[in-house]
């Protein structure tokens, strides 16, 4: 095969022009899909980098929307060892499996809070333990809204630190609000 050789001028012009062409298809495309999408044609197949269609993601964990429930249905704030009581309780699962279901607990609760932001964890200042809440509960300041705060107060023995609101992740899923 014939090697071909440009100059720096020619490369300049022929990237230019390839980079026009590039731009020109592109918005061209954007509008073929449009009207396909208007005429109920076939809709673009999502494939992955390589060009497959992606497989399908395992199925989903049922301890995210339990912690959302059980706070939702207590409405008062959660230790882990509640939610978990709880769950040992409702689901009726053997204590051989406590290591598990508190592994799976903690794990969809870390989702929860620092995906989602959906809850929040909130202690007494330099005390180890800490309570979960609905992010819901929180006041813009940071302090758990007054109903919410008695109840702390009442189970943790004191008053609640302040939670930084700028921390709270938003959620990536809009459509999932609960």
């Amino acid at each position: 095969m014939t090697k071909i050789e440009f100059s720096a001028k020619e490369t300049a012009s022929l990237q230019a022009h390839f980079a026009r062409e590039k731009e020109r298809l592109t918005t061209e495309l954007a509008h073929v899909e449009l009207i396909l999408s208007k005429l109920g044609g076939p809709a673009k197949k999502a494939t992955t980098k390589s060009g497959h269609t992606p497989k399908k993601r395992g199925p989903k964990s049922i301890w995210g929307a339990f912690i959302l429930k059980r706070l939702r249905a207590r409405n008062h704030p959660m230790s882990y060892d509640e939610l978990i009581a709880d769950a040992m309780s409702i689901h009726k699962i053997p204590e051989a499996r406590l290591k598990s279901a508190k592994a799976s607990i903690l794990n969809s609760a870390f989702r929860l809070r620092t995906v989602h932001g959906k809850i929040v964890t909130v202690g007494r200042p330099g005390k180890k333990d800490k309570l979960v809440v609905l992010t819901k509960w929180v006041e813009e300041s940071g302090a758990l809204k007054p109903e919410h705060a008695k109840t702390f107060k009442s189970i943790m023995g004191g008053k609640a630190a302040r939670v930084d609101m700028a921390g709270i992740p938003v959620n990536p899923y809009p459509d999932d609000e609960d």
